[in-house]
This record gives structure tokens, sequence and C-alpha cells, in this order.
């Protein structure tokens, strides 16, 4: 029997249908067969539209379905956005011609590319404006597959607060109404979903990359007041350096491979070198690799990981319910979707100090428990 080889990451349908989903004033439809509409509706966890197409579709075409649910939308929703997926893009349905022209349509079945490019070509497509009287800042890189999503609004928020500074519109996870009031400025908490919207101020993965771009901030925005944030920065890097000094007086600095986006991923490893001087091994990355001083590889296929695992074998793993699957035997963060087996309910940041401090804690709990397995 020849090996499963499955794709670990969503496709660009399930990316655009991702963008949308997070608009609450949007009615999304997607344009295909039933599978693809079950595994978004069931990860998204919110209301989405279908045109379920079946044989006959596919021979004389769904046109009349489809402008029947769009113009039902309609009625419901301030605006409605059409996903095509790869049945009716390989036969070669002109959907674009037939749908009215404040419908937004975006043309991405799966086989164009991953999770981020069906993102991005969504995002190319929102109504959304730059205000010139809406002050603060935009989040970007918000969406509602990651599992640090509602995590990152929330410190994001915190520590822009403590600043003075407002936020704008959440990219994507707002309200169309939100969208259409935008800042001219943006901060990012994952840049791999970047939403072109605002000039770009800078990320909020990491304390030195926030304490940097909230001088940006400072230097651009009226207001800005720094000062609860580098007290918060001390006292937290304080307490995050000393946990992990006594760890490395008892424990050898942990074997690290990390599976997740590029820009988590990178800043994983960075803050584990940095506070245990973890030898970290890969970076298996689900989308496109950027600039790193880690090793970096593809690792989109239950294969790719199984070998890159096997090839340096960690004693701490970062990742998802695959790479746990894969090395049972290490100690094991939840760090990227799916997270299967485990019940996730509170609202876990990725980002500024409660980001780091979480995914210290994590670190540290996992390799300690670990050992205590091992003694037993």
């Amino acid at each position: 029997m020849r090996d499963c080889r499955n794709a670990l990451w969503p496709c660009a349908m399930t990316g655009a249908v991702t963008c949308f989903a997070g608009i609450r004033g949007i009615g999304t439809i997607i344009h295909g067969p039933s599978g693809c509409y079950f595994f978004p509706a069931t990860v998204l966890h919110r209301r989405l539209y279908c045109t379920f197409l079946i044989e006959e579709d596919i021979i004389f075409g769904a046109e009349a379905r489809l402008l029947e649910l769009v113009e039902r939308l309609r009625e419901e929703y301030e605006a409605v956005a059409v996903v095509n997926t790869c049945t009716p893009a390989i036969t070669g349905e002109e959907i674009r011609t037939c749908l009215p022209g404040e419908i937004l349509m975006v043309d991405s079945p799966g086989f164009i590319g991953n999770f981020e490019e069906g993102y991005h070509a969504a995002c190319r497509t929102l109504p959304a404006r730059i205000d010139p009287e809406t002050a603060g800042v935009n989040l970007d890189g918000l969406q509602l597959l990651d599992p640090f999503c509602a995590g990152n609004a929330l410190e994001a928020q915190r520590i822009l607060a403590a600043a003075g500074v407002g936020v704008a519109a959440r990219f994507c996870d707002e309200t169309l109404g939100g969208m259409r009031h935008s800042s001219g400025y943006s901060v990012h908490t994952n840049p791999d979903l970047s939403s072109g919207f605002g000039r770009s101020m800078g990320t909020l993965l990491g304390i030195a990359e926030t304490g940097e771009t909230l001088k940006r901030l400072e230097k651009t925005l009226e207001g800005v007041d720094l000062e609860a944030f580098e007290y918060d920065m001390e006292s937290v890097g304080s307490a995050i350096e000393t946990s992990c000094e006594k760890f490395l007086m008892r424990h050898d600095p942990p074997v690290v491979a990390i599976f997740s986006g590029f820009s988590y991923a990178d800043f994983a490893a960075r803050m584990l070198k940095h506070y245990l001087d973890a030898s970290v091994t890969i970076l298996g990355l689900r989308n496109a690799p950027g600039n790193s001083r880690f090793r970096t590889a593809e690792a989109c296929s239950l294969s790719a990981v199984q070998d890159l695992i096997a090839a340096d074998p960690p004693d701490l793993l970062l990742g998802s319910s695959f790479e746990r699957m894969a090395c049972p035997d290490a100690a094991f963060v939840p760090f990227t979707y799916p997270l299967r087996g485990m019940v996730r309910l509170k609202a876990r940041p990725l980002v500024g100090i409660q980001g780091i401090a979480g995914l210290m804690e994590d670190v540290l709990n996992a390799c300690l428990d670990h050992q205590d397995s091992l003694n037993t």
C-alpha cells in the first residue's frame, strides 16, 4: 500500500474563505461541491454558504443556482463574497461575468497555491478605506484559523492602549463598517498575513520588536507614552530570564524542531535560542520561507515532517497534532493548526510581552513534564 501523503496546510480556497469569514457583514459563498464547504465550515466556526455542486452542475453549469443564492444573501448582508473552487475553475465556468459588479469575487481554487495566497487574494478585494479622520493604528495579520488570533488581538490592544494608541480596524477580524474607517498606519501580529492596508509600523512579535514598533509610533503619532510598556518589559523580561536560568542549572539546553508558518517559527526559534541557548535543528515551514539564520525546509506533507524529524531527532517539538504524532517521545508545545485531542478555551497570545511570557512558560513546563515522565 502506498504511503498517505496528505497536505498539512489549507489550500488557497480556505485562505480566501478565512479572510471573508472574519469580516462581520459579509455573506460568504463557496462555489463548489460539499467537500470544499465542510472543511472551512467546521474549522472556522462562522456561518458560510455553498452552492453544493453535483455532477449535473459540472456538466451543465450552475450559474442560476449561484445567482439565486447571491440574491438571497444580498437581502441579509451588507456585502456578498463568492469564492471559486477547483471544480468550476477546471471546467472553465465564467462566473465573474454573471455576477453583479458589487459582488466580491475571488477565483481561488486550491491548485493555485496555499492558504496565504488565497488569503492575500481575498484581502485585495476588500472594500476597506483609509479614513484620514481615524486615529490610532490597524491590527494586521489576524485570521480565524490561527490558534493565537484572539489572544494576539487582546494583547496588542492592551499594549497599545497602555501607550496611548487606539486600535482602528482589525484585519481580518472586524466589521465591514470598521474596515471602511481604517487608519493609515498598521502594526502586524503575523507578518506572513499582511493585508496591505496602511503604512507598516512594524511587528509585535517579540519584546524587542514590540519596543521598536512603539518607538516608531512615538515618532509618528502624538501622545504616545512608552513608560508603561518599558516597566512591563523589564519586569516580565527579568522573570523569564530568571526562570530560564534556573532551568539551565539542572538541564541541558533543549534540541528543538519548530513547525509552523515562517514568521511564527522564526520568532519562536530566536526566543528559544536567546533565553535557553536551544539548538534549533529545523524550521519546518508550511509556507514560503523568509530570511532566517536558522535552517528552513518545506514541511507540507506528513512524510516531509517525518523525514525532517528523523534526520535530527529533537527532544522538544513545537508544532501541530501531525508533528506530535510523528514524534511522540519529545516534549511538545502546541503551536500551529491543527491541534487535535486537546481543549483550548483561553485566548493565548503570541505577540507582545504576554506572548513571549506564555511561549516560554509553555516551553519550560513541557520540558519539565517530559523530564519527569522519563524519570518515572
